[in-house]
C-alpha cells in the first residue's frame, strides 16, 4: 500500500524485512547475461545488502566479471524501484566495502515517501518486461519514444549511443571479415548476422557473406550501445541499473529491449566494436530495440526462487 505525504510509518524490523523481501522478489525478474541471475541478497541489521554471486557465472569466460556486475545492477534498480513504489524513501550506497569486491550495494530505508504515478507505473512494468529474442517485425520506434527511452537509460550515469545505419554496416563488415579465434567471437558473429542481416542496409550484400547478407534479420530494429567514460566495476553497476530503467520504460511504450552481451564477453570482440564505431566510449552492452508484430510473446525465462536469492534474518 502506497504511503501518502506526511504519513509516518513505524520502522519495526518486521516491516522493513517485509519491504526488503518484496523488493528481492521483484529483483528476481531483472535481466542478466544468459539469464545467470548472478546476485545474492542479505537482510541484516535493518539493511539490504547486494552481493555478486560469481559461481552462477562459472560457465562464462569473464575474468573481470563485468557481466555479473551489470546483471546485479539491473537487480539493484528493480529492488530500489519496488521500494519506492511501495512508499519508501531509500538510501543506496554502492560499493560500501572497498575491501570486498563482491559487496556491490547496500539499501537502507530512511522513512515513508509519496509515490508518484510514474514510479508506480514503472514498477508495474517489472512483471511485464522480459527478454524477447525473436526478430523485430513490428513498426519502428518513433523518434519521440526513442528519446524517452534514451533519457531513462542516461538518467543512470551512462550514455546510450544509437547507431546510424552506416555504423551498423561498418560493424557488420568488420565482424564478417574478422578472424574467429574464441568461442565468444563465434557467438558475436552469429548473433550479429541474425540481428543485422546485410539486406537491411543498401550495398551490404556486396561485401558480406551470403549467410549474413540474406539471413533473417530485424528491418525495423534500432541498435544502440551502452557506454561511458570509465570502465570500472561501479560503471558496470550503473550500466545494469540503466539496463533496468531503459527496459522498463520501453516496456511501458510497448517496445522491447534485447541486451547483446557477446561484444563485451571477449576483448577481441570489444576491440572490433571499438574500431567499427570509434566515437563510443568504454563499452558495456549492445542493445536491440523494437516491436513485435504478433501479440504472442516469447515465454518468460525461468527464475530463481526467493529462497535461492536471499538470506533471511534468523
Amino acid at each position: 500500500m502506497s504511503a501518502s505525504p506526511g504519513v509516518v510509518r513505524p520502522h519495526s524490523g518486521r516491516i522493513m524485512n517485509e519491504a526488503f523481501y518484496r523488493a528481492v522478489v521483484a529483483a528476481r525478474k531483472a535481466p542478466s547475461a544468459h539469464n545467470m541471475q548472478p546476485w545474492r541478497w542479505r537482510v541484516s541489521n535493518g539493511v539490504l545488502d547486494l552481493f555478486a554471486d560469481h559461481a552462477r557465472m562459472a560457465g562464462l569466460r569473464e575474468p573481470d566479471r563485468r557481466l555479473a556486475t551489470i546483471g546485479c545492477g539491473a537487480a539493484l534498480h528493480h529492488a530500489r524501484l519496488t521500494l519506492a513504489a511501495r512508499g519508501w524513501r531509500v538510501t543506496v550506497t554502492r560499493r560500501p566495502d572497498a575491501a570486498d569486491p563482491v559487496h556491490l550495494a547496500r539499501l537502507h530505508i530512511d522513512g515513508a515517501a509519496p509515490v508518484s504515478p510514474d514510479t508506480a507505473e514503472l514498477a508495474r512494468a517489472i512483471g511485464l518486461r522480459h527478454t524477447d529474442p525473436r526478430p523485430v517485425t513490428g513498426d519502428p520506434i518513433e523518434p519521440e519514444e526513442l528519446a524517452t527511452i534514451k533519457a531513462a537509460f542516461e538518467a543512470q550515469h551512462v550514455r546510450l549511443g544509437v547507431l546510424r545505419p552506416d555504423q551498423v554496416l561498418a560493424l557488420t563488415v568488420a565482424t564478417a571479415r574478422a578472424d574467429i579465434v574464441e568461442p565468444s567471437d563465434a557467438q558475436w558473429h552469429a548473433e550479429l548476422a541474425l540481428w543485422t542481416g546485410g539486406g537491411r542496409i543498401a550495398g551490404a550484400a556486396d561485401v558480406l557473406p551470403l549467410p549474413i547478407a540474406y539471413g533473417e534479420h530485424d528491418r525495423a530494429a534500432t541498435f544502440a550501445v551502452l557506454h561511458g567514460l570509465r570502465d570500472q566495476d561501479l560503471d558496470w553497476l550503473h550500466a545494469g541499473e540503466a539496463l533496468s530503467a531503459g527496459s522498463l520504460v520501453a516496456t511501458r511504450l510497448g517496445a522491447s529491449v534485447l541486451p547483446f552481451s557477446a561484444p563485451i564477453e571477449h576483448a577481441g570482440a570489444r576491440e572490433t566494436l571499438r574500431r567499427a564505431v570509434p566515437e563510443l566510449g568504454c563499452l558495456y552492452l549492445m542493445l536491440r530495440l523494437g516491436r513485435h508484430a504478433t501479440e504472442t510473446a516469447a515465454p518468460h525465462s525461468p527464475r530463481l526462487t526467493a529462497a535461492q536469492s536471499i538470506e533471511r534474518p534468523r
